[in-house]
């Protein structure tokens, strides 16, 4: 009896992230902003793995300070940890906006959730480029 009733639970739920999903889906500008965060993914993995392959050393600078220099250093491999927050930072917002759709203002609610995810990979990237630049130039 318990293990149906779980089963039960389990089957609505998967229902109901179908529908919120299928409605964030419905909503056009979301298909925009998951292009474009594709393509702010897309770039923040290749700057990453550019900065690793080319990297001679053991050690990575990965934050510079103007007042007091280099202030944090690491492993070539922390470079991919960038990327993976700008992906956990649109997942979330992502899933946010799905279960935020029986709401009044979904519409809005989504524009400012999946907006400021972009605004997050813009600023990855950005990140990614300065990090390449104090390495490299």
């Amino acid at each position: 009896m318990v293990y149906s009733n779980l089963y039960a639970r389990f089957y609505s739920f998967c229902q109901e992230a179908r529908a919120a999903f299928a409605a964030l889906w419905r909503f056009i500008p979301s298909r925009f902003y998951l292009g474009i965060a594709a393509l702010f993914q897309l770039l923040a993995w290749w700057q990453a793995f550019f900065i690793y392959k080319h990297l001679s050393g053991k050690i990575l600078v990965l934050h510079y300070n103007i007042d007091f220099g280099i202030n944090l250093l690491g492993s070539p491999a922390k470079i991919f940890v960038y990327p993976l927050y700008g992906l956990a930072v649109f997942a979330l917002n992502w899933v946010l906006a799905a279960a935020l759709n029986r709401q009044r203002h979904f519409r809005l609610f989504t524009n400012f959730l999946l907006t400021a995810a972009l605004l997050f990979l813009f600023f990855i990237s950005l990140a990614l480029m300065f990090v390449y630049l104090i390495n490299f130039r």
